[in-house]
């Protein structure tokens, strides 16, 4: 099958490399001023001297940033609507289409795409006519998808429905990143599930390359986040996509490189944790 050239040509921007690291600052379009997203501009063209792959962000802050992109691709948010504000779990709403995107100069384009809520039905269908409409202009889409367990951790929420008692994160995961699959997402961004035979589980199973979310700000080491990326690597994910335990971190470019050098070139985290020093 031959690839659309343009979507070719667009994907060589972000993965430059057999598995990408990706930086994503949406996150201000839910919660409003997150610490170190204060200034996205800057954050930018520091992300840009790193070995970044892309960067992932909303149309406003592309506006924002144009200027200081440099080598990096850009992922675009496309959707959105509810905020941290919401007193109720809402679906996602399109906000751009994949046309508009492409004017704006993305490489990429990602919705979340909801299952588990009562409204889920139509949080599919946006997924799936988002798809066809990528597919018209060449424009890889990407689907956020978590279990239903994972919602409220996601967000920092209580809105979502509560996880099951003894719910099965691996099992959730894995119908959760196929389904939006089989609705038209060529690539899933989800959240790892614990351990690499789970994880690969997913991966084998989704039927898309699979780009793992760092999730809320982990408690635990600078290790511990390194080891969070080679675990995923070791699943057969195709990139990570890490951004709060990055840009909150004091040594940011130094770590950003430090999970390139796990990502890129299959370094140990022994061997990453000494970019940090």
């Amino acid at each position: 099958m031959t690839l659309h050239p343009g979507r070719s040509i667009r994907l060589q921007r972000i993965w430059k490399h057999p598995r990408a690291v990706i930086i994503p600052y949406d996150h201000g379009a839910y919660s409003g001023v997150v610490p170190g997203l204060e200034d996205p501009l800057r954050l930018t063209e520091r992300i840009a001297k790193s070995n970044a792959d892309a960067v992932l962000v909303t149309p406003g802050v592309l506006r924002m940033i144009a200027p200081a992109l440099g080598p990096l691709g850009v992922v675009l948010r496309i959707d959105g609507g509810p905020t941290a504000y919401a007193p109720a779990p809402a679906d996602f709403r399109s906000m751009l289409t994949p046309e508009d995107a492409l004017r704006l100069g993305a490489d990429a384009v990602i919705v979340f795409t909801f299952i588990g809520i009562p409204d889920e039905s139509s949080s599919l269908q946006r997924l799936g006519r988002t798809a066809a409409d990528a597919e018209l202009w060449g424009i890889p889409l990407i689907a956020e998808v978590l279990a239903p367990g994972y919602l409220n951790n996601h967000f920092g929420s209580r809105v979502f429905p509560r996880a099951k008692r003894n719910a099965d994160m691996v099992e959730e995961t894995r119908n959760v990143s196929r389904i939006a699959v089989e609705t038209g997402a060529e690539f899933i961004k989800t959240r790892y599930t614990g351990d690499v035979p789970g994880f690969r589980s997913v991966v084998e199973t989704c039927g898309a390359p699979v780009i793992v979310a760092g999730g809320p700000k982990l408690n635990g080491t600078d290790a511990s986040l390194l080891q969070l990326a080679s675990d995923c690597m070791r699943s057969g994910a195709a990139g990570v996509i890490f951004g709060r335990n990055v840009w909150q971190h004091p040594k940011m470019e130094r770590l950003i490189n430090a999970i390139c050098a796990i990502v890129h070139e299959e370094e140990s985290v022994q061997s990453a944790q000494k970019i940090l020093r």
